[in-house]
């Protein structure tokens, strides 16, 4: 169970949307990092290729002089001239503070001036002078001009070092006059290598230089730092605000959640306030719709149970003390007229429940399923011709006003002759011998209109209101048969087909009508 409830927090929209804000977050800035640091790296690795190629020319130059004036054309001499390889590597990779090495044709090293990460001695001899030689006005001369040496610290003297001495320490940049070692940092990896030739173009070795300055070590850790901790920020925000935003969003939700709860629980009358932003409006408000339309159907179908008891008793109480009362008859003749009469009621049982039924499945549904172009006038002509046999069998005039021209409307056929034979039956059955009964169709206002008139008992004022409920029976119509729905039937009918039923307000004669929706578009409608 503990499980389950874990899971569920964790699908949960509160946990996902944080999540998701991470994720993003980290995805970007990953992205962004690795794209950065590539483009920087790049940069500087380039940097250090082209320094080191810069001065590699250079320093062959300076070997290829060497040996010049040395007069070395073997490459086997070289050996023999170390020293002064190994002071010019030292002197170069003191002034380029990289890794500079001599090799012969072989790959064997010359000169090694090391990895250029210890202090420097600069050392400055005094220049000699016994007396003889007398400086110039402009200073010394070339011979008296002092020379000086670079080497690596930790050598040993004899005696007192040198009056004109400097120890260097060297980092990243430049370096320091003092003794104190820094760290500097990791080299460049980059190797360059050349040729040098003796006087006769001879080969002699290669100049190799290695492990230069690197531009771009220190920078790339900085952004690396400084991408690691704003990318930690970036992720701390975006979940923070991925919780805040959860939080606003599951909020409504929430509170839809409860409204249904107590709906499950039985209370039909609650309804969702209108929540923000526009969609969750959208669904609070189709939310509101269909609670409206759960509690309609409920109160209908507990108005449908009351309305069927209580109809129903009636007739069963009627229908129960005639079957008594024929049982206790003796002779068939005298039983038999309550027999016919206890067949009356089930007749209006068989009629109060189809049309209990026929309601019931019209209000649920609250939509027409069959929809088809119907031309009305040749509809109420087909129906007309059932009612007009019966208004003549009982001595009533049945007449007919349709226009020239076809109307049409969208509908079930079946559900609209319904509906106006349901007007029809009692415009016949409450009209006395002598009277009229009139159909009328036209187009009202861009509707089309049925009108069922007739000169029958009327509707008294007080009543006219009560009309279209269900049950409803006038008080002069107590002695015509009937269950009180065919009115009710028309009613859902007509406004499932987003019409219009009433009665006219004309205190002389009984006027229905039922407004429909003309067909937009047909030609025969204009």
């Amino acid at each position: 169970m503990k499980k389950q409830k874990d899971k569920r927090k964790l699908n949960s929209l509160r946990t996902q949307l944080p999540l998701s804000y991470a994720s993003i977050a980290l995805i970007t800035t990953t992205l962004i990092g690795a794209v950065l640091l590539f483009i920087i790296w790049n940069y500087y690795h380039g940097l250090e290729e082209k320094y080191l190629n810069s001065n590699l020319h250079g320093t062959a130059n300076s070997l290829t002089r060497i040996v010049e004036e040395n007069d070395i054309n073997d490459p086997k001499l070289l050996k023999d001239y170390s020293d002064v390889f190994q002071n010019q590597a030292n002197i170069t990779a003191f002034l380029i503070q990289s890794r500079m090495r001599v090799l012969d044709i072989d790959g064997n090293v010359v000169a090694d001036s090391g990895t250029p990460s210890r202090s420097w001695s600069i050392t400055i001899p005094r220049p000699k002078n016994d007396g003889t030689q007398q400086p110039s006005q402009t200073g010394t001369t070339s011979e008296e001009r002092p020379s000086f040496s670079i080497e690596k610290s930790g050598q040993n003297y004899e005696g007192n070092p040198p009056p004109y001495s400097i120890q260097a320490n060297p980092n990243m940049f430049g370096f320091l006059l003092e003794d104190s070692m820094n760290e500097e940092g990791k080299r460049s990896s980059v190797v360059a290598k050349e040729a040098f030739y003796g006087e006769e173009g001879i080969m002699l070795g290669y100049v190799e230089l290695s492990e230069g300055p690197g531009y771009g070590q220190r920078i790339i850790l900085n952004v690396l730092k400084g991408w690691a901790i704003a990318s930690l920020i970036g992720l701390i925000v975006s979940v923070t605000f991925g919780w805040i935003m959860s939080r606003k969003l599951t909020k409504p939700l929430v509170e839809l959640e409860k409204v249904a709860a107590e709906m499950k629980d039985g209370n039909y009358e609650i309804r969702s306030p209108i929540l923000e932003p526009a969609e969750l409006a959208s669904l609070s408000g189709t939310f509101n719709q269909m609670a409206a339309h759960i509690q309609q159907s409920i109160e209908t179908l507990r108005q449908f149970v009351s309305d069927a008891a209580h109809e129903i008793r009636t007739p069963l109480t009627s229908l129960r003390a005639d079957l008594n009362l024929a049982l206790s008859e003796k002779t068939a003749e005298r039983s038999k007229p309550i027999v016919e009469r206890s067949l009356e009621q089930v007749d209006r049982l068989d009629q109060l429940s189809r049309d209990l039924l026929d309601l019931s499945k019209l209000e649920s549904r609250n939509t027409v399923e069959r929809i088809e172009k119907i031309d009305l006038a040749d509809l109420l002509a087909e129906l007309s011709e059932v009612h007009a046999s019966a208004a003549e069998q009982a001595g009533i005039t049945f007449q007919l006003q349709f226009p020239s021209r076809k109307v049409y409307v969208h509908g079930d056929k079946s559900q609209l002759y319904r509906a106006v034979g349901n007007l029809l039956d009692n415009a016949v059955k409450f009209t006395p011998v002598g009277g009229k009964v009139i159909l009328a169709l036209r187009k009202w206002n861009g509707a089309a209109q049925i009108t069922v008139e007739d000169t029958g008992i009327g509707i008294p004022s007080d009543e006219r209101e009560m009309l279209f409920k269900r049950f409803h029976r006038g008080k002069n119509t107590q002695r015509y048969p009937g269950s009180g729905l065919g009115l009710a039937i028309a009613k859902t009918i007509v406004e499932n087909h987003q019409g219009e039923i009433g009665i006219s307000p004309d205190p002389e004669r009984t006027i229905f009508f039922i407004r429909l929706p003309l067909v937009q578009g047909t030609k025969d409608n204009d």
